[in-house]
């Protein structure tokens, strides 16, 4: 009785030992796809001991999956990038050596190569204008982290940057409407305040076909300040809407470098804000840029809380109460 039992024994540890190998061997055979490359590959065991290993193992696969289709994702990406970048410095340049090399060959009347000299300068500046949008997109990220967070009005930083663009409004035929409180507290530094709000007039003044209004309006929204730039122009495409922040992507036949866009919604949630793009009815598109509020100083309150206990004393030309 004793042998049968140990004989059982026997058997059926051999039966464990062998089915064992079996799933060591699946787990090879996976491991040698995955290592070929195969990430959507997973290993399942109905082992016991093998099932904590199993789950591990896939897991570590997911992971692998994910990356390698953001590597693809960024591979796709900084393709697109470089037929852009090499569209938008290759077009001004060919045009800049063409009007130079036929002013240099000396065949020309003056008119025309003054003409030629004019429009080979203007597309020199366009390029320089490429080359600085660039520039500041590379730039970004650290540019932003050195920037320290003071405490300022938005409303005040707003109206300088919308003095600027007065001669602008009145040379195309537009209508500025600014809509902005007296004070609008946030913490932001001012560079980036300016880039931002020019960047959005900018777009409007040079992309929005057949604008005749921009309307500028600073509103709180529970605990954040909305800016809001609307234009009244031909309504967008849905396909071009949906690539408004995409780098270097711009709607046919507008000109830039299809940056300004992007940089501004990075430098908004940069302080902690965002920036997105919502079509107007009838026509036109508006842009709303966030800022978290910023709560009066500690030294301003209490110099308002004393304004108004002094307000409660009797005093030189104070009525009792």
């Amino acid at each position: 009785m004793a042998a049968l039992l140990a004989l059982a024994v026997a058997l059926l540890a051999l039966a464990a030992y062998g089915d064992l190998r079996r799933e060591l061997g699946r787990l090879a055979r996976a491991l040698d796809e995955a290592r070929n490359g195969d990430v959507l590959t997973r290993f399942h065991s109905r082992a016991p001991g093998l099932r904590a290993l199993a789950a591990g193992f896939n897991q570590i696969l997911r992971r692998l999956h994910d990356l390698e289709a953001q590597r693809r994702r960024d591979e796709q990406r900084r393709r697109q990038l470089l037929a852009a970048l090499s569209h938008d410095l290759r077009t001004p340049l060919t045009a800049v050596l063409g009007y130079l090399e036929a002013v240099a060959g000396g065949h020309l009347d003056p008119v025309t190569e003054q003409q030629y000299l004019a429009t080979a300068y203007r597309k020199g500046r366009e390029l320089r204008e490429t080359l600085d949008r660039i520039f500041q997109w590379a730039r970004l990220d650290l540019e932003v982290a050195d920037l320290p967070s003071p405490r300022i009005n938005l409303a005040e930083r707003l109206r300088q940057v919308l003095i600027e663009f007065y001669p602008a409004f009145h040379q195309q035929g537009v209508a500025l409407q600014p809509e902005l409180p007296e004070e609008a507290w946030v913490r932001c530094h001012p560079d980036l305040v300016d880039r931002v709000a020019r960047n959005l007039v900018d777009n409007a003044l040079r992309h929005a076909r057949g604008i005749t209004c921009l309307t500028v309006t600073l509103r709180p929204a529970g605990r954040t300040w909305e800016l809001v730039v609307a234009d009244d122009g031909e309504p967008v495409a849905g396909d071009v809407l949906a690539n408004l922040f995409v780098p270097f992507q711009r709607r046919p036949g507008s000109p830039g470098t299809g940056l300004g866009l992007a940089i501004s919604r990075q430098l908004a949630r940069a302080w902690g804000g965002d920036l997105r793009a919502c079509p107007q009815r009838p026509r036109g598109l508006a842009f709303i840029v966030t800022w978290p509020r910023s709560e009066p100083a500690a030294a301003s309150r209490a110099a308002q809380a004393a304004a108004t206990r002094m307000e409660g004393r009797p005093g030189e030309g104070a009525e009792p109460r």
